[in-house]
C-alpha cells in the first residue's frame, strides 16, 4: 500500500511542472461560452502580467574625487629644515546596482457576440389557410473568424442549429437557413386562421483551431428571435346559376 501511495506522489509531482510549463514557450488558448458570448482567453509565460517591460538602464560610476588637503607651513627651527609630507585621502568608489528582471507573462482575454437571426417569410402579406408559408433567417449557415491574440492567430468556426417554433405547436429542427419561394425548404401551413407568435432558436457551436490543432468550443449560445404573422381565411365566392333559355 506505501509503495502505492510513493509511486502515485511521484507521478503526480513529476506532471505537474511539466503542465504548468506549456505556457512558457507556446501561448495557452481556451475558448469557451460565457453570458451568451463567445470567450477567448491567451495566456504566454511564468511570471506575473505585466503590461510592457522596461528594460534596466546601465548603472554608472562616478570617478573618483580626490581631495587634496592643505599644506601646512613649515616651521623655522635653528638646526634643520621641516620635512612635508602630503595626506591623500582614498577615493570613494560606489558599487553599480544590478537590477534583476522578473519573469513575465502576457494575457489577454476577448468576447465575440454572435448575430441575432430576422425572421422573414412569404406571402409576406396575409397568409392564407391550407397555404404553405416559406420561412427564412438572413444567417449564415457558417461563421468563420481569425482572431489575433498574445501574437497567436485562432480561427473560430461556428455553425447555428435553428428551431423553428410555428404558435400552433409545431416545431421544426434544420441546420438550413431557408429561402423565399420556391426555393425554401422551411414551409409551414396553417389549418386555422388567427395570429401565431413565430418564435425563432438559433443555437451555435463550433470549434477552434490554433497552430493547426483543433478543439471543440464547450458549452453553446442561444439567441431567440420573434415575429407576430396573421393568417386568414380564403374569400370565399358565390356564383349566381345562370339559366339558358333557347
Amino acid at each position: 500500500m506505501m509503495r502505492k501511495l510513493i509511486c502515485i506522489f511521484l507521478l503526480l509531482s513529476l506532471t505537474t511542472p511539466a503542465h504548468a510549463a506549456d505556457c512558457i514557450e507556446k501561448a495557452c488558448i481556451d475558448v469557451y461560452t460565457q453570458d451568451g458570448k463567445i470567450v477567448i482567453e491567451g495566456r504566454k509565460g511564468s511570471g506575473p502580467v505585466q503590461k510592457k517591460s522596461v528594460a534596466p538602464a546601465p548603472a554608472r560610476t562616478k570617478k573618483p574625487v580626490i581631495k587634496k588637503s592643505p599644506t601646512p607651513k613649515p616651521r623655522t627651527s635653528g638646526s634643520a629644515k621641516p620635512r612635508i609630507i602630503p595626506t591623500r585621502k582614498p577615493p570613494v568608489v560606489r558599487k553599480p546596482v544590478i537590477r534583476t528582471s522578473k519573469p513575465q507573462s502576457l494575457s489577454d482575454k476577448l468576447t465575440e457576440m454572435l448575430p441575432t437571426a430576422g425572421i422573414s417569410y412569404s406571402p409576406s402579406f396575409e397568409p392564407l389557410v391550407n397555404v404553405p408559408v416559406f420561412f427564412w433567417s438572413d444567417i449564415p449557415e457558417v461563421i468563420t473568424k481569425r482572431i489575433e491574440i498574445v501574437g497567436e492567430f485562432v480561427d473560430v468556426q461556428l455553425k447555428p442549429t435553428f428551431f423553428w417554433h410555428y404558435g400552433d405547436g409545431v416545431v421544426y429542427v434544420t441546420t438550413k437557413a431557408g429561402a423565399p419561394f420556391p426555393d425554401g425548404q422551411i414551409r409551414h401551413t396553417y389549418q386555422k386562421p388567427g395570429n401565431y407568435l413565430i418564435e425563432l432558436i438559433t443555437s451555435w457551436a463550433g470549434d477552434f483551431t490554433v497552430d493547426g490543432v483543433r478543439a471543440h468550443i464547450n458549452g453553446d449560445v442561444q439567441t431567440v428571435a420573434v415575429l407576430p404573422v396573421t393568417v386568414v381565411a380564403a374569400p370565399t365566392r358565390f356564383t349566381p346559376s345562370i339559366t339558358y333559355t333557347r
